[in-house]
């Protein structure tokens, strides 16, 4: 077993026995011919060699600690072993493992940048071999410049405890963006990630974690949409359960008042046949009661004349009651030749249904939707005879089949009251279908506000905005400044339009190359 005290002691030259390449403790120590003695791992003695620059000769490398030349003519492989410092290793690692062979990987202890040597370093660049604080880094070795651009730099406190599986103990300190795997610095300068574009892991973390909190965010605000959206659409659904449930109980109550009043038609429609067939019986019956009458008087006379034809002695044509009922007899047929004539029987009542029956089939429901504001308030033409009047245009969609009903008020403005606190009262001047509208009887130079509201089955849309307009011709423009010239044009402006909006204003703008003579021509208008 190692004592402690010899375990002590290794601990305190942890210092001198860690590879300035890889930075951990010594494997395979092999002694530089650099003059120096500096020692270097075998493997990383080979990743210089296969990294070496074109300035350096084909059997060389450079020391990383002094920048010497040294010479290997056979290869790195032929480089003495330091035995005495490879046994110092291996007994550290056995003080601070409890065991006595097998080389794991050591803790990384705080060095201090190699340029200020003050503040502690926080990246080393293999290629250098030269520590760096955060400073120092940005002055002396910028990523951006070209020559250090294929540098291999690795943070000096590893982002991940992982360890290379290719190289046994070797911190994944780096990103290969070509393969894209995590792969320690022996990986990049002597492995299958040679030559590779690289990162270090600290920037491939951050970049997958500004990606990531990116994609969060965005999702977040996705879900934050989608949920806003399902709880509107819940309360839409909500909305719609009740919204047709009232429509159902009113198309229920709609087809029962439909067949109430069908029942009312029925019996009102019963009641005049029941009233028909009363007047038509009683005329039937009364021609029924005298021809019947007719038939029994006249069925005695024929009776009686029978027997006085069987009889077989003719003097009974002689006799008194013989020639009573003769004349009976002649007088009844010269009276009643025909029967009186037979009235239609059938009422000849028809139920006309062609016209309800085709109301109810193309009975259906119709989306009352109320109308838009309308928009697009313009004033068109204007009119100075006598009583000033403005002629007002607007636009408004149909929505219904319905025609829209427009109401337009009037109201005229203060000089010098706010629009907002305006205290004259709305006059309606207009109501109908049409969209234009003549307000007459208005005073000159003196601005009116109109709003318009369209009205349909279903109701009224909110107000238009307030559309203001100046009636009566406008004053002359006034105080007339030059704002710049050149020797072929002017810039010239004005004033004059009413304050309080007048759109329908235009101007024009006439050229007099002499006062004294005036022939002017006209040079702009608007």
């Amino acid at each position: 077993m190692v004592s402690k005290d010899a375990a002590m002691l290794a601990e305190d030259f942890e210092d001198e026995l860690t590879c300035p390449v890889c930075l951990m403790l010594f494997a395979d120590p092999r002694t530089l011919p650099c003059g120096n003695s500096h020692n270097v791992c075998l493997e990383c003695a080979k990743g210089l060699w296969q990294n070496k620059s074109n300035q350096v000769a084909a059997n060389s490398i450079t020391c990383p600690v002094c920048r010497a030349n040294c010479v290997c003519p056979s290869g790195v492989e032929r480089l003495p072993l330091n035995l005495a410092l490879k046994n110092m290793v291996e007994k550290l690692e056995a003080a601070q493992k409890g065991k006595s062979l097998g080389r794991k990987p050591s803790v990384r202890r705080k060095f201090k940048c190699d340029v200020c040597e003050k503040k502690p370093a926080v990246m080393e660049c293999v290629t250098c071999v030269v520590k760096y604080c955060d400073a120092c880094l940005e002055t002396c070795h910028p990523k951006e410049r070209a020559v250090f651009k294929a540098h291999v730099v690795t943070p000096m406190e590893p982002v991940s405890g992982r360890s290379c599986e290719t190289h046994e103990g070797q911190p994944l300190s780096f990103f290969c963006t070509q393969c894209g795997v995590m792969v320690c610095a022996h990986c990049l300068l002597m492995g299958s990630h040679m030559e590779h574009p690289r990162v270090s892991l600290h920037t491939a973390v951050a970049d997958r974690k500004a990606q990531f909190l990116t994609a969060v965010e965005t999702l977040k605000t996705k879900h934050a949409l989608v949920q806003d959206f399902t709880v509107h659409a819940e309360a839409a659904m909500k909305e719609l359960t009740g919204s047709c449930r009232t429509i159902r109980h009113q198309a229920e109550s709609d087809c029962e008042m439909l067949r109430m009043r069908v029942n009312e038609l029925q019996q009102k429609l019963v009641q005049v046949v029941d009233a028909r067939e009363r007047q038509r019986r009683a005329v039937l019956k009364g021609q029924l009661e005298g021809q019947r009458q007719k038939l029994s008087v006249w069925g005695a006379m024929l009776q009686r004349a029978n027997q006085i034809l069987a009889d077989d002695d003719g003097a009974v044509f002689l006799d008194v009651c013989t020639n009573v009922l003769d004349k009976q007899l002649r007088g009844a047929a010269d009276a009643s030749l025909h029967p009186p004539t037979l009235q239609t029987v059938t009422p000849g009542l028809t139920l006309n249904l062609s016209h309800v029956l085709s109301s109810l089939s193309n009975m259906h429901f119709v989306e009352l939707l109320v109308p838009p504001a309308p928009s697009a308030v313009t004033c068109v033409e204007h009119h100075s005879q006598g009583d000033s009047s403005l002629l007002i245009t607007w636009k408004c969609d149909t929505v219904n089949e319905d025609p829209n009903t427009f109401v337009v008020e009037q109201r005229r403005l203060h000089e010098t009251w706010p629009l907002a606190h305006d205290k004259h009262p709305w006059v309606e001047i207009y109501k109908g279908p049409s969209r234009t509208c003549t307000a007459g009887g208005l005073q000159d130079n003196v601005s009116y506000c109109f709003r318009i509201s369209a009205t349909n089955s279903s109701g009224s849309s909110p107000w238009s905005p307030p559309s203001i307009f100046t009636a009566g011709r406008p004053p002359p423009p006034a105080s007339l400044i030059l704002l710049h010239r050149t020797w072929r044009a002017l810039t010239i402006a004005w004033a004059g339009e009413p304050a309080l909006c007048s759109r329908h204003c235009s101007y024009l703008v006439e050229l007099s190359p002499d006062s004294s003579r005036p022939e002017w021509r006209q040079v702009y208008t608007v």
